[in-house]
């Protein structure tokens, strides 16, 4: 599925206007980062040119945002008209693997359109912002970076930046295991996630929220929502 960072819908509307009502003083939104509040279709243009002078492959450059709409770099690769064969792409998987998870190549994500101000109105309410990621913690000082660059509330005692602690820990068992921290620290009352295993552990554990499926992209993992789970396509209202 193509994104559409732009796309706006009643239903939409009234979901977002839901989850801003129950921010007050004395509950948590849990909020992913990756294909959720930030864009990282950006990072992985940035990634695939540098291997287009690094690899001798300057048809790499004929990439763009629109041409991820999975985890399989051979999809992207087709729908640029770029063409390939196995050695050639596993060369750039392994060149992408190293890039991505690497927290110096954050500065290159960008919000999805309307992020910034519901985050931050959520804020402006009262309620507690949990950034539990599936990003481990040597990427913890690049991501603090980029909520700051681009004005995500973060380091006022009023929100947190939750890192995996092991890169190899599947990230919705990770994410389970965060509900004690989220209990911890007030009532659930919106929980933000766009890989189906995160939301259905999250339905799980914080029975009182509010859990939104940001259906923008995900892993390939045969997973799917809850059919009872909304889900939002970004923040605009």
């Amino acid at each position: 599925m193509a994104w559409d960072v732009l796309h706006r819908s009643p239903e939409q509307t009234r979901l977002l206007g839901d989850a801003l009502d129950r921010a007050r003083p004395g509950t948590v939104c849990v909020l992913d980062l990756d294909s959720c509040l930030f864009d990282t279709r950006p990072r992985q243009v940035r990634i695939l040119r540098a291997w287009s002078h690094e690899g001798d492959w300057p048809e790499l450059n004929q990439v763009r945002d629109e041409h991820f709409v999975s985890w399989s770099l051979a999809d992207t690769l087709r729908l640029a008209g770029v063409a390939f064969d196995e050695e050639r792409l596993e060369a750039l998987r392994r060149f992408w693997w190293d890039r991505f998870f690497d927290g110096a190549w954050h500065r290159f994500d960008v919000p999805l359109p309307g992020a910034v101000s519901f985050v931050q109105e959520l804020h402006r309410r009262g309620a507690m912002l949990v950034y539990l990621t599936g990003r481990h913690r040597p990427m913890r000082a690049g991501t603090l970076q980029a909520l700051h660059t681009w004005a995500f509330p973060i380091g006022d005692g009023q929100s947190t930046l939750v890192t995996k602690p092991r890169f190899e820990t599947p990230d919705h068992d990770y994410k389970r295991s965060a509900a004690a921290l989220v209990h911890g620290l007030g009532t659930p009352a919106l929980c933000l996630d766009n890989e189906p295993a995160n939301v259905n552990a999250f339905a799980e554990v914080f029975p009182e929220a509010l859990i939104l499926f940001v259906d923008t992209d995900h892993s390939p993992l045969p997973i799917s929502p809850n059919a009872d789970l909304p889900r939002i396509r970004g923040f605009i209202r």
